[in-house]
């Protein structure tokens, strides 16, 4: 009989032959995923009551592991046991650990309790059963069984890092394992119960710790990756806002506006300085308070360009907040450069400001015909009341270097105390 690839999902109330080991539905074995449909209930009931006979000493383990061998994969003729027992190295391997674990046991279940004896006979005979399951599977179950193993707290790394990394990390767990349930056995004991207590509880921390370490490690490694990986795609989702809302609008605006070029200049740039800041500044200083220093900075320079056509270059090293005095100052460089703007006849004009522990130094330059301090008439009181006496009576001190055909500079400095935040 011939059936579809793909096993049937369990139908409340209707069993279904043959009984088969489920491929679509697999967590593991695919057993109780099978189980559940050949009785006709829910897959959960069946995983509940093998997980809970796991906890009677290993019991529940070592019935899952024997139908795993004995119960053919949906889609396959054969079980795992048959062709174990056609395949002589196969059968060879399995026989010889089912011998090594024997010899376990009756060197460990000799002096161990009786409950103790029990769950090592199900845990080693489960070992073996697993060691049978891998040699004896199909190529295809094997694929699935490969991907179950790099997942797995234990062996997921042993493919990475090889097998012999494996055996050393794991041979010693399992040995510190024995011989903290050893000595823990011996509670009460000739020895007392401190001692069995501390001794063992450090072995079996010790194994547990030798055989879980570089799995939560890795976890740990995948977690970081994820995150980092969460804060480029947030990160990329914010640039993708940022050029639809501001951009696009802005490309818009600049086609409506292609009947005037003095526009058209002035939304490009006020876009380009959008961008840049957008994108060569730090989160923190995008979200900088609108009264410190660097901002008000940048809404000067906005005014100068929007007003007077033409490009400030700003450059800002360090920030402080605003008070009366940072006020003050920023005054005094929006006079100076739109005095520049206006007078100097030229296209650019830079604004570089400095900000250290003890003082704040601010300079407007440009390029331009640059003019005569001495012979400035005496009723422009630009240069006189709106820099140089503002600067004086806030304790600042303002400079003017300039020569026709030259340009001028505007040093404007400010003692004042930065408290670091």
């Amino acid at each position: 009989m011939t059936l579809p690839r793909t096993s049937p999902s369990p139908t409340l109330g209707v069993a279904l032959r043959p009984l088969a080991r489920s491929t679509s539905r697999a967590l593991v074995g695919g057993v109780c995923a099978g189980l559940a449909v050949r009785l006709g209930i829910r897959e959960r009931t069946v995983r509940v009551a093998f997980s809970l006979s796991c906890l009677i000493l290993g019991a529940g383990l070592l019935v899952y592991l024997t139908a795993w061998l004995f119960v053919p994969r949906w889609g396959e003729d054969d079980n795992i046991a048959r062709r174990l027992m056609a395949s002589r190295r196969e059968s060879h391997i399995t026989l010889v650990s089912l011998l090594v674990a024997l010899f376990v046991l009756a060197i460990l279940g000799h002096s161990a309790p009786h409950a103790m004896r029990v769950f090592l006979w199900s845990s080693l005979l489960s070992v073996v059963a697993v060691i049978a399951i891998w040699h004896g599977s199909s190529r295809d179950e094997r694929s699935h069984l490969e991907a179950l193993m790099s997942a797995a707290p234990i062996v997921g790394t042993a493919s990475a890092r090889g097998w012999r990394a494996f055996a050393l990390r794991v041979i010693p767990g399992v040995i510190m394992l024995v011989i903290g349930i050893r000595v823990v056995s011996r509670i009460g004991g000739i020895w007392g119960g401190l001692v069995p207590a501390i001794a063992g509880g450090t072995a079996l921390t010790l194994g547990v710790g030798v055989l879980l370490a570089p799995w939560w490690l890795e976890s740990v490694r995948d977690l970081s990756r994820e995150r980092r990986q969460r804060v480029r795609v947030e990160e990329r989702a914010k640039l993708v806002a940022h050029v639809h809302d501001s951009v696009l609008q802005t490309l818009t605006l600049i086609e409506k506006a292609s009947a005037s070029p003095t526009d058209v200049i002035r939304l490009a740039r006020a876009q380009e300085r959008e961008l840049r800041r957008w994108l060569f500044s730090l989160d923190g200083e995008r979200d900088q308070p609108s009264d410190s220093l660097a901002q008000q900075l940048r809404l000067v320079e906005n005014e100068v360009e929007q007003n007077y056509d033409v490009t400030v270059e700003l450059v800002i090293v360090g920030d402080c907040s605003g008070d009366e005095r940072i006020t003050a100052l920023v005054a005094a460089t929006r006079e100076a450069a739109v005095n520049a703007a206006k007078w100097a006849g030229v296209s650019r004009v830079s604004i570089f400001g400095e900000v250290d522990a003890t003082s704040i130094n601010v300079f407007v330059r440009d390029t331009g015909v640059g003019f005569d301090l001495a012979r400035v008439a005496h009723d422009r009181h630009g240069i006189t009341h709106s820099i140089v006496e503002r600067m004086s009576a806030h304790g600042g001190s303002a400079e003017i270097r300039s020569a026709r055909g030259t340009g001028t500079e505007v040093h404007l400095a400010l003692d004042y105390t930065v408290v670091a935040s």
